[in-house]
């Protein structure tokens, strides 16, 4: 009778220590989950930024606009993605005006950038 008690509460041990492990990795693939999302849509924003940067005419505050909030003109109270501030995105044009010139965004802290040729019409 004794033997069997015992049995219960290795089981019992047992199975705390896998309910603990799983859980931890289900945490955290959540988490890398997360990440992961974030960084695909800060990378897609940047591109839609340049690429609105490149087609319009040139206004770093829109771009800078357009991937904070993913619009030229938010409303005041939006909050920005991922709480982002205006300094964590990064617009230039390099080479403008003249025929090398691009459109650079770039979000320095996620090492996400992207960079478009502006359209010439000439």
């Amino acid at each position: 009778m004794n033997h069997r008690r015992n049995e219960k509460g290795q089981s019992l041990v047992e199975t705390a220590l896998i309910l603990v492990a799983f859980m931890t990795l289900l945490l955290a693939m959540t988490a890398i989950g997360e990440k992961l999302y974030v960084r695909q849509e800060l990378t897609q924003r940047a591109h839609d930024a340049a690429r609105w940067g490149a087609l319009n005419h040139y206004d770093a505050d829109a771009i800078r606009n357009l991937v904070r909030y993913g619009t030229t003109a938010p409303a005041t109270d939006v909050g920005a993605f991922d709480s982002l501030k205006p300094t964590d995105v990064v617009v230039a044009n390099p080479g403008c005006p003249g025929p090398d010139c691009r459109i650079r965004v770039a979000i320095p802290a996620h090492g996400v950038q992207s960079v478009e040729p502006v359209e010439r019409t000439d």
